[in-house]
């Protein structure tokens, strides 16, 4: 279960910035994850609930933003959705390799007071 080495990370990162801008507490982060990333929302949602207790980020939530995975075909220049398995171009039938979202996994906002 590598979400809980992520946990561990986004909290780090939100800590130090928090403390950086004078935060006291904070109340929520948000997080961007491609659907490619091979990050489960489910776990990463239960790991920080249970890597939380005890730090700045107790009592916060913690919201999760999914981002599509889309490519571009280099071909014919066609925008279109992609998955692990696929990704041929609808138009022309050629695969793929410019991927212009999907594998994101980011810190989005925090917030705090």
């Amino acid at each position: 279960m590598h979400e809980v080495s992520i946990i561990e990370n986004v909290i780090k990162i939100v800590t130090d910035k928090a403390i950086e801008n004078k935060f006291s507490k904070v109340s929520k982060v948000s997080l961007k994850i491609g659907e490619l990333s091979g990050v489960m929302p489910g776990s990463l949602k239960f790991a920080f609930e249970s890597c939380i207790m005890d730090t700045m980020l107790e009592g916060s939530t913690l919201d999760i933003e999914k981002v599509s995975a889309t490519a571009e075909c280099t071909d014919c220049a066609q925008q279109f959705p992609i998955d692990h398995f696929n990704k041929l171009c609808p138009s022309c039938n050629k695969f793929c390799s410019s991927i212009i979202s999907g594998y994101e996994l980011y810190i989005n906002t925090i917030e705090g007071d």
